[in-house]
């Protein structure tokens, strides 16, 4: 059992690692261009959510149950589908703009459906 414990918080180093060192060879800031990195985040922060809303209340989600599910989907992503993205070369400059900016703004939206919902 510790060596798995061992095995996964190396796992995870190294995914933040490899994440930081993608972010730092890119020429630019935001390497998708800013259009992009707009759209993702909008499609992170709005989209997700409602989509989420939308599932919950079709399997019968309601009350807090449901602003918790709502809160969730506005909640930042993790590293892995960006350690998926470079692996399989399926646009890790997307997803690496995602996985940075979305931490960064993911607390202010959090906070927001937060106060909305009124949990």
């Amino acid at each position: 059992a510790r060596s798995l414990s061992l095995l996964s918080d190396a796992g995870l180093g190294m995914a933040m690692f490899s994440l930081g060192l993608f972010m730092a060879l890119q020429p630019h800031m935001i390497a998708c261009g800013k259009r992009i990195a707009t759209f993702a985040m909008a499609v992170r922060f709005f989209f997700g959510p409602a989509v989420m809303a939308a599932a919950s209340i079709a399997v019968g989600l309601r009350g807090v149950l449901l602003h918790i599910a709502v809160v969730q989907a506005a909640l930042s992503q993790g590293i892995v589908p960006f350690v998926f993205a470079k692996e399989y070369n399926v646009h890790p400059d997307i997803l690496s703009t995602g996985v940075i900016f979305g931490m960064l703004i993911a607390l202010p939206f959090t906070l927001l459906y937060y106060i909305l919902l009124g949990l």
